[in-house]
């Protein structure tokens, strides 16, 4: 059994300011989310990683050096752990969103097709774009793999596995730089463990 290790990216200002970046806006990593990376590292030196993959979001390629430098890793960017497309809501404010647009986004949660309005993703082209390279790095690696991406993959890969409802994703918190952990065996995927960080991180 392999574990594929899934990483959000360490927090970046886009975070802090709650705005949806979608995959055109630019933010790097805060001082703060360094830091949180630097943690998270801590916790990965004993799963002996084999290899690393990136998003191509510059905050997640800022989160893979430092955890492959950390752990003595060069890492991938591979397109199918990039973020969401946020169509006409990038640059909104995340709570303005849930506000104005809660049952859009139980919509988006639910899979239903919600582009020809907003131009949003849809979450199951999120979910099989994810799980294609989770399928793929674990025929290709015997041993455990660190994917960094972005919230919905995160959220899509634990629907796939629980086969939780909207309203459960739409709630569901991940926090940057935290893990969530997935086993692989037969083609079968068992969820470990999610939002694994520091628990001072919860005060």
């Amino acid at each position: 059994m392999s574990l594929i290790i899934l990483m959000r990216h360490g927090e970046a200002l886009n975070n802090v300011k709650h705005i949806l970046t979608g995959r055109t806006l630019v933010y790097h990593l805060t001082e703060r989310g360094r830091l949180h990376v630097q943690e998270t590292c801590e916790m990965l030196k004993p799963l002996s990683i084999e290899a690393i993959y990136t998003s191509p979001i510059a905050r997640a390629v800022e989160t893979a050096s430092i955890v492959g430098e950390n752990l003595g890793l060069p890492y991938t960017i591979d397109e199918r752990l990039t973020e969401t497309d946020m169509g006409k809501l990038t640059g909104m404010n995340y709570f303005d969103v849930i506000n104005k647009h809660r049952d859009l986004l139980l919509d988006f949660y639910s899979g239903k097709d919600v582009s020809s309005m907003y131009g949003l993703e849809n979450f199951n082209s999120i979910k099989a774009r994810v799980l294609s390279i989770m399928d793929d790095v674990a025929s290709r690696h015997e041993g455990n793999v660190l994917l960094i991406t972005h919230l919905d993959p995160i959220k899509a890969v634990i629907q796939h596995i629980l086969k939780v409802g909207a309203e459960i994703l739409l709630n569901m918190q991940i926090k940057t730089s935290s893990l969530t952990i997935v086993s692989h065996s037969s083609s079968n995927y068992e969820l470990l463990a999610y939002n694994v960080t520091s628990t001072m991180r919860y005060l």
